[in-house]
This record gives C-alpha cells, structure tokens and sequence, in this order.
C-alpha cells in the first residue's frame, strides 16, 4: 500500500476490501467457520466451536498484520503464524480444534475466495453504475449522428448512442462474468493435509458443504489445491472487465481530444506547465489501472501448472497478484464511474465534424443505428 498512490491505484471500496487487514480478517473467518461447521457436523463440541469464534473475531480485530507478515517467512505462509496465536488465544481444552483437520492451504485458498467474493461485491455496485451511466448516454444519444472513426480515420457515419451502447454491451458481459465467477467459482477448499479429508472420517464432504453454507462461498466437487483452473478463471474475468473498461476511458480521451472535441470530462484534470489545458484526467487513470493488468493475468495463468498435492511456489505467487487485480480493477471501476458521471457531450461539435468529412451524406449508413442500440439497452435492462 502506498500513501502517494493509492488514491490513483487503489480507488474506491475494492482497495478497503483487499487490505492486509481484509485479508487477516477472512482467514479468521475461515478458521472460525470451520470449527462452526465441524460443530454442525457432530465432530467438534460447541462449546469449542463457540470458542474459536470469539478467539477469531478478536484477533481479526487487535491483531497487527505485519507481525503475522514477519512470522509467516519462516513457513512461507502467514497461516502458521496465525494458528499458533489462536491456539494460545482458546481454553487448553479447545486448542485441537483450532485449525480443526485443516492444512494451510485450505484456509489461504478458502480466505482468497472469501476476499475476492467480498471485493467483487463491492465493485458489482460500482460497475452497474458505469453500466447506468452508459445506459443513458445511449439512450439520449440514440440518434446523435457522428463520424465513425476506423483506424483513426474517417470512416463512415454512425451515432453516439451506437458508441455508447458498444461501451454497454462490453462493460454488461463483463459483469456477467464476474457474477458467475463469484456465484459458482469462487469455492470454499478443504482438504486437509494431502487432499483426502482424512481428519473428518466418512463426514468429509458433509463438513465441505457445511464450511460452504458457513462462508457463502461455492462447495468444490472434491479438494482443488492443484487444479487451479477457478483462480484462472477469476483473473481472465477481471482482465476482460479491464478491458471492457479501458476501452471505454481510451475512446473518451480519443474523442476529448481538442481538435476533435466531441466530449469532455466534466471535472477535468490541469497541467502544472500549461494552464489551459484540460486532461482527461479519469480516463487517463482507468487506462492506467488497466495496463497493469495483463501482466498480473498472466502470472496467474503462469502459475497454474502445479505439481503434486502442493505446489512449492506458484500457488504462493497467487496471493499478492490476485490482490493486486483486484484492487486494479476495482480502482478502474471507479474512475470510470466518476468520468462517466459528469461526462459532457457536445452533440454540435460531432455534426460539425460529420459536415466536414469528406465522406458521403450524412443520413447514409445510420438507419441501423437505433435499432442496435434499441436491442442493446433491451439486454441491459433483462440483464439488471
């Protein structure tokens, strides 16, 4: 975290949601789910289950991020750090139910999911925003003639509400993805030390399905430390979401442009060497949180491949560049959702610009126009 860059990196709710402290709070959760799920399946005594709740929600709370950080590179996993502390955190009665059958992965793989889950809430919100704030463009500028640009040159005529709704569509199958990545693959792991759930005896999945109804989140099929095809599929979605958004904020600084000036940013940025200027500032950010994002997909996609039962080190790669999507992401959104907010459309600009192409009559080409954006905003609104 960087006190100089956050406001441009880590913008809006999505930054609070994957902090260190998110992070120590869904391990917490997790551990303290765990022993309630042990209780409901008759394998761990309530009053243990009650135990390590509270030892939980406290330590979520007091307990300092950084010291678990410094204890976590003897083991390479802050879990083992955070067991201990919660194990002397309960009664001596209660300590062999701390960490109930579990192995560390479990929980890291279980708390990402819970931080992800809870990060693609929060940037749900802000992206049915963008989506309403694309929505009306469209439909104010249904019939709004404008030239189309290919190749960034004249093209042919379209409209503005066709552009908007293009941006509509992108950004609504984005979010579609995202919502079927947080409802079915975002999923609850456990395991235990080699995959085979051997700690539970014959009530190992009973006690996965009920970990799962504890946390909200899907119930695997069986243990997937080394499949990690639902972490891949979280990043491919956060980096088509990226994508969707970036578009968006290229096209308005493209079309803010000043010799073409068909929109500007409400509230635009300044130049601290040329007083006149007025910078898309927000789309300059949702393109900057957007670049980074590739890389970090690939680093997912990179560290897939695992062996064994546990990898030794690509899984480890995961945590801070899952984080980092994330917050990247939800950072994108929100920029995007400020410049759209305020977004300035100068409808006598893009006709003066169409009269002045040397291209054929304004009215040829545009008679679809409308029906598209029409069948556009009909999908946005049974998608809502």
């Amino acid at each position: 975290m960087s006190e100089l860059f956050d406001p441009l990196y880590a913008a809006g709710p999505v930054a609070g949601a994957t902090g260190d402290r998110a992070w120590l709070t869904a391990m917490c959760d997790v551990e303290a789910a765990l022993a309630r799920a042990g209780a409901r399946a008759g394998l761990v005594p309530a009053a243990a289950a009650e135990a390590v709740t509270e030892a939980c929600e406290a330590f979520a709370r007091e307990a300092d991020p950084a010291t678990i950080g410094e204890r976590a590179v003897a083991s390479a996993t802050p879990v083992v750090p955070l067991v201990a502390a919660l194990r002397d955190s309960v009664p001596p009665e209660f300590k062999d139910f701390v960490h109930f059958g579990a192995t560390s992965q479990d929980v890291i793989d279980t708390a990402m999911g819970l931080v992800a889950a809870r990060a693609l809430d929060a940037m749900a919100v802000t992206l049915a925003s963008v989506s309403e704030s694309l929505a009306r463009l469209a439909r104010a500028h249904r019939d709004t003639p404008q030239i189309g640009r290919t190749l960034l040159q004249h093209a042919a005529p379209t409209t503005f509400g066709l552009v908007a709704a293009g941006w509509l569509v992108g950004v609504d199958e984005a979010r579609a993805r995202l919502r079927h990545v947080r409802r079915a693959r975002l999923a609850v792991q456990c395991g235990g030390a080699v995959g085979t759930l051997a700690a539970y005896g014959d009530r190992g999945t009973d006690l996965v399905a009920l970990l799962a109804d504890e946390l909200g989140l899907a119930a695997p099929t069986i243990p997937w430390h080394t499949t990690r095809g639902r972490i891949g599929e979280l990043a491919a979605a956060l980096g088509i979401t990226a994508g969707a958004l970036a578009t968006v904020a290229g096209d308005v600084a493209l079309l803010a442009a000043s010799d073409i000036g068909e929109i500007a940013e409400g509230s635009p940025g300044g130049s601290s060497a040329m007083p006149h200027k007025r910078n898309p500032a927000r789309a300059v950010l949702v393109t900057a949180c957007a670049a980074q994002v590739p890389g970090l997909v690939a680093t997912v996609l990179a560290a897939a491949p695992q062996e064994l039962q546990r990898a030794a080190g690509r899984w480890q790669a995961e945590w801070p560049t899952v984080t980092s999507l994330l917050r990247l992401v939800g950072s994108a959104a929100t920029h995007a959702d400020s410049m759209l907010a305020d977004l300035r459309v100068n409808a006598a600009r893009m006709r003066r610009n169409l009269d002045a192409a040397d291209i054929p009559p304004p009215g040829e080409g545009t008679g679809a126009a409308g029906h598209l954006v029409d069948l556009a905003l009909a999908a946005h609104e049974e998608a809502r």
